[in-house]
């Protein structure tokens, strides 16, 4: 029939409609070349720690899943970003019976290289921050088990935070879309609050000063719904306790208006007692970390909340919301730009959101307080230079943020004068710092062995410098 058509329409024209057939006949095997294909192998080599089975996993590919060309890229990529290997490389090719006994199918077999990095460290540390020096010593096992679990021990002893925190995290229980995460954070914390700001340029002193002991422990269990979303809750109890608590300042009116109370034994900041919560999250993590350059986004809203009925002294409930996004511009520069809005109600001392050292550089540690938190960070990075696997980065970063008590009636809580929002100026929680830094990274085991940052407070037209050494992340 279609002969007949080309002859009723002349010599001519025959040659164009069949150049156009062919091209058509092209199109259409391009569109089979380029359709899924079936998973009919997989051949991992080169991993001489990490199992087969995990290595599959972190790729999320198994025998029987449809294939296409582009998977490729992704592929390595997820296997770069879980930062257990030093090298990756990958290939397909056609498989049947001939080429493999497994292949006892048409379709392709997946073929991936990968090189383990060292995935444990015990190293010290050491770091000097505004109001807090001190040291410590971790382990941390990167692929325990050759798993992709993850084990950390750490333990520091530091002018103001001395604590020890252990955390077990299991990214697929069983080889499943379920992951479970153990931890325990032991503390002992010197803590220094500061008069609420009464001005935009308001540069806040301490006035009343206590010791906190915090011992904590979590479980947390969750779901990977499909790739890069998850849902999980974590069941937290701890309890807190308050010693060695004094004045900073002579004016009494600074830290408390109960007549009762003198300097000499001023009100603890809160009330002690058991905080038990449990905490619900929703999280959307498609980033990418490719040696060290990161891409993509991360999205996670969370709220937890008191639980009385299980034994918890406090009342309260807290909702987060967390935005990352991550830029790679040149081949070897970074922009990275964070953002959160935190809402608490009822805030016990020790939940209460705080502003100010690593997360507001250019203002002193935990400087500003409040149950209201809505802030953002931007850095840019670049290298500088890089020699046998280890990369020195330079950054510049901004950072921003709003922190004020919307409600400063939680009978819990032994909040400052002049805390309440109202009893200051619009702008007094609003601070900005400008500054610079570097990293010192070892490619070998993907951890941040020095990080040093200049913070400069425009408000408080201030600098501070942030040096930490050893286990910085």
């Amino acid at each position: 029939m279609i002969g007949g058509a080309l002859a009723a329409i002349g010599p001519c024209h025959t040659r164009h409609v069949r150049a156009a057939a062919a091209s058509f006949a092209i199109v259409l095997a391009s569109g089979r070349l380029a359709a899924a294909d079936t998973i009919r192998d997989i051949v991992v080599e080169g991993n001489t720690k990490t199992t087969t089975d995990t290595v599959e996993l972190i790729a999320k590919v198994a025998v029987g899943d449809d294939w296409t060309s582009d998977m490729l890229d992704r592929i390595k990529a997820d296997l770069v970003s879980s930062g257990l290997f030093k090298d990756v490389d990958g290939f397909w090719d056609a498989c049947g019976p001939a080429s493999s006994p497994r292949c006892d199918e048409p379709g392709v077999r997946v073929h991936l290289t990968v090189k383990d990095k060292h995935s444990w460290v015990i190293a010290p540390a050491f770091y000097n921050q505004p109001t807090n020096t001190g040291g410590g010593i971790g382990f941390g096992e990167n692929n325990l088990f050759g798993e992709n679990q993850k084990l950390l021990l750490y333990g520091q002893i530091a002018t103001g935070d001395s604590f020890f925190i252990g955390a077990w995290v299991i990214p697929a229980i069983g080889g499943t879309r379920f992951y479970a995460q153990l931890d325990t954070y032991l503390k002992t914390a010197r803590v220094i609050e500061y008069a609420p700001p009464t001005g935009y340029t308001d540069n806040p002193s301490a006035v009343r000063q206590s010791r906190m002991n915090y011992l904590n422990g979590g479980v947390k269990l969750g779901i990977e719904l499909f790739r890069g979303v998850k849902l999980d809750a974590r069941l937290r109890g701890a309890h807190v306790s308050y010693r060695d608590v004094k004045a900073l300042t002579l004016d009494l009116g600074a830290i408390t208006t109960d007549p009762t109370a003198s300097l000499t034994n001023p009100p603890k900041p809160g009330q002690e007692g058991w905080d038990i919560s449990n905490e619900i999250s929703l999280t959307i993590d498609r980033r990418a970390n490719w040696y060290g350059i990161q891409s993509g986004y991360k999205y996670q809203t969370s709220v937890e909340y008191a639980i009385p009925k299980l034994g918890s002294d406090f009342h309260y409930y807290l909702f987060n919301l967390s935005l990352y996004k991550a830029v790679q511009v040149l081949e070897r520069h970074n922009l990275v730009a964070k953002a959160g809005v935190h809402v608490g109600h009822d805030l016990p001392f020790q939940q209460e959101l705080t502003m100010g050292g690593t997360a507001m550089r250019g203002y002193l540690n935990n400087q500003f307080r409040g149950d209201l938190h809505v802030g953002g960070t931007v850095e840019y990075s670049l290298p500088l230079f890089t020699i046998a696997g280890l990369s020195v980065r330079g950054l510049g970063f901004f950072d921003s943020g709003y922190t004020t008590f919307i409600d400063a009636s939680n009978d819990e809580r032994n909040y400052l004068p002049g805390a309440a929002r109202g009893a200051t100026s619009t702008l007094a929680p609003f601070k900005n710092s400008v500054g610079v830094g570097t990293r010192l990274y070892l490619r070998q085991i993907v951890l941040p062995l020095l990080g040093l940052d200049f913070g400069y407070g425009l408000e408080a037209r201030d600098l501070q410098v942030y040096l930490a050494i050893g286990l910085t992340d």
